[in-house]
């Protein structure tokens, strides 16, 4: 060994630094307490938007006269018309789009992974997530409506029909359209969150490991991949589950009408001129979040009670199951899952440019482009607000997410990990928690301190549930770094900050694109958060497109999902490119 020199104590590892003075200890640097600040300040957040919504659901809300407590609100609440309806429609919805979305994502990637139809999954995976899903839902609702293209596209050879029929498809009681939509939706997006959790297991000496004793593939997934890949997509399928029991703007384009499912109730509620119909409406929200705590402590419930009869049968020795000889229909699947989606956005493209479309008319009888003259003036200010809205939001949550991450890293080498773990939690809560039962509470207490209605308030409402999808996107990746390149750059350069920002981050600039990528989307899909912390001074095009979808004309309708649909569509394929432009020179860059 060179004289001033000594190995790197505590890596495991032989690697020579020289001059002892500028020797770098990663764990001696650290951004103290950031991270823990930041979790603590959305937790704190969303705690007094809770509070903001259960003290009014018991009679409390001062700023309208009302300081008594009382049980009131939560005796209206159970004595409005129609509120038994509402629920039992908002827990079928919920829980078949929940449950169906996990069913079809676990059994489409056991069946369909390593095949010619997973790689071309793979390929559009990033525009099919890129669609809102407002505007996803007005296209599927022009392909399935009782006049829809589907109908269209065999009538009246095989079906006769020369009017559409009297069908209720759109707006069913029971919600089942509006879960069917949702399990088109989210099992893509379970399907992407099993993509990034698969990196962490060895797929394919699993395979080769499983094959060689003579279990067939789909048997191996069963046995052995698929229970540990749950644990990991365990918090995404919670967020599904408390997205589909609370959504609203979906609700609102497919959901039943008389009567709603409770989110819509209750936003209609906190809506109406009548102030004291606020409390009602904060109990209902009270009452969707115990459903939503109900169903996802059901789902744990139900996890462990499966886990133990399933324990018994991994270790029977049976080498084939019945999903053995599915691998076709699996891939069928998989692809028709495309095709609805790629004819959902196909039909609002045909509908923008419709002039007269007649039933059962395969295509247009005549075209226009007026819709799209007309809408550039309305649509200016929505489209502004929008992408301003969304670009500061996404760049604040990559910062704190990047600065959560390289903090959360720095407390694993001091071996404070179980700190950082137990609190990192936290910062899921919006993702678990409705948006409206909370959302209003914040609204209220930034009303007492005269901050609503501001442009800020916005981008922070949206940022609460940015930051979540943002670091569950990019912790994975941080994960499975290898911390030797920024270990090396950083003995090197002596500085952990020149290490980030010429080694680590370049590297990970793929990654990092198109988690931005993502929470741009998240931003542009905002309805609630919109609506409340707006205080009507803002509008985004989602809220201008849901607010037409309810009885506006279908070309002005689609010409407004279509410019939903446009902002993350582009983004997404700037995530795509940005790289291959900017390191073209370089090779094995990770993406």
């Amino acid at each position: 060994m060179q004289p001033g020199c000594r190995p790197l104590k505590g890596n495991g590892r032989n690697d020579i630094v020289s001059d002892p003075g500028m020797i770098f200890k990663p764990e001696q640097i650290r951004l103290f307490g950031f991270q823990d600040m930041v979790f603590g300040f959305f937790s704190v957040l969303i705690l007094a938007g809770l509070a903001g919504t259960w003290l009014p659901s018991f009679g409390f809300l001062p700023v309208i006269g009302t300081a008594a407590f009382s049980m009131e609100p939560w005796v209206e609440l159970f004595k409005f018309p129609g509120i038994a309806s509402s629920i039992k429609a908002t827990l079928i919805s919920g829980w078949l789009a929940s449950s169906w979305a996990l069913f079809l994502s676990m059994t489409l990637i056991s069946l369909s992974h390593g095949t010619k139809t997973w790689a071309w999954f793979e390929k559009l995976l990033a525009p099919l997530l890129s669609i809102p899903h407002a505007g996803f839902a007005m296209g599927f609702a022009f392909l399935i409506a009782p006049g829809g293209w589907i109908l269209r596209l065999i009538s009246p050879d095989f079906t006769n029909f020369t009017i559409p029929p009297d069908w209720i498809i759109i707006n069913d009681s029971h919600g089942l359209t509006l879960a069917a939509c949702m399990v088109f939706k989210e099992t893509p997006f379970l399907l992407f969150m099993a993509m990034g959790a698969l990196t962490r297991i060895n797929v394919t000496e699993t395979l080769t490991l499983g094959q060689s004793l003579g279990y067939h593939r789909a048997q191996v997934w069963i046995k052995l991949i698929l229970p540990r890949l749950f644990p990991d997509i365990r918090l995404a399928f919670y967020a599904v589950t408390a997205y589909s029991l609370s959504v609203v703007d979906l609700s609102v384009i497919l959901g039943p009408t008389a009567p709603p499912t409770l989110s819509v109730l209750v936003l209609q509620w906190f809506s109406d001129p009548d102030i004291n119909m606020r409390l009602i409406g904060a109990a209902g929200a009270c009452t969707l979040l115990l459903i939503v705590v109900f169903s996802l402590g059901s789902v744990y419930l139900f996890e462990k009670i499966f886990v133990m009869f399933f324990k018994t049968r991994i270790a029977n020795g049976k080498r084939k199951s019945l999903f053995s000889e599915l691998t076709v229909p699996g891939n069928m699947l998989l692809a028709f899952i495309l095709v609805i989606s790629f004819m959902s956005v196909l039909v609002l493209i045909i509908w923008s440019f419709t002039w007269r479309w007649t039933f059962p008319d395969f295509l247009p009888g005549s075209w226009s482009v007026r819709f799209w003259f007309g809408s550039f003036s309305r649509v200016k200010v929505p489209l502004f607000t929008t992408m301003a809205t969304g670009i500061c939001t996404t760049l604040a949550a990559v910062v704190l997410t990047i600065g959560c991450l390289e903090c959360g890293r720095n407390s694993l080498k001091k071996g404070r990990g179980k700190g950082f773990k137990k609190i990192k939690w936290l910062i899921y809560l919006p993702l678990l928690i409705p948006q409206i039962a909370f959302i209003n509470g914040i609204q209220v207490i930034l009303t007492m301190v005269n901050l609503d209605g501001l442009w800020i308030s916005l981008v922070l409402s949206h940022l609460i549930f940015v930051f979540p999808y943002l670091f569950l996107t990019l912790s994975g990746i941080y994960e499975n770094f290898d911390a030797r390149y920024t270990d090396t750059a950083s003995m090197l350069c002596g500085s952990r900050l020149k290490s980030f920002f010429l080694i680590k981050l370049p590297m990970l600039t793929g990654p990092v694109l198109f988690a931005s990528a993502i929470g741009f989307s998240v931003s542009v899909a905002q309805y609630v958060p919109t609506v409340f912390l707006g205080a009507g001074r803002f509008t985004t095009i989602t809220t201008e497109a849901v607010n037409m979808a309810a009885g506006s004309d279908r070309r002005i309708v689609a010409v407004y999902a279509l410019y939903q649909l446009a902002l993350p569509m582009v983004m997404y394929m700037a995530a795509i490119y940005t790289p291959r432009l900017v390191f073209i020179n370089r090779k094995n860059m990770l993406a």
